[in-house]
């Protein structure tokens, strides 16, 4: 028998890097609108073991932006 399990805190994204602005970015989708933006405000991603910090969201096109600096330090903190 062949199974899957969901694995637990992953979200697909979609990754870009615009080094004219120095900065990468990830998106992603919200279809639920503000209810699922409110949960990522203050929230930092971790993505090929690089953080990223939520800048925004676009509610036409229902989706989340999350940026780093390419060079440079994103400054972020752990919570204990």
């Amino acid at each position: 028998m062949n199974t899957a399990s969901i694995v637990a805190n992953k979200i697909p994204v979609t990754h870009t890097v615009r080094p004219d602005v120095n900065r990468e970015f990830l998106q992603i989708s919200v279809p639920n609108g503000w209810d699922d933006v409110q949960k990522l405000t203050n929230k930092v991603l971790s993505y090929d073991n690089r953080d990223f910090i939520f800048s925004g969201w676009n509610s036409d096109r229902n989706e989340a932006y999350f940026y780093r600096l390419i060079h440079g330090e994103t400054m972020t903190a752990t919570v204990r």
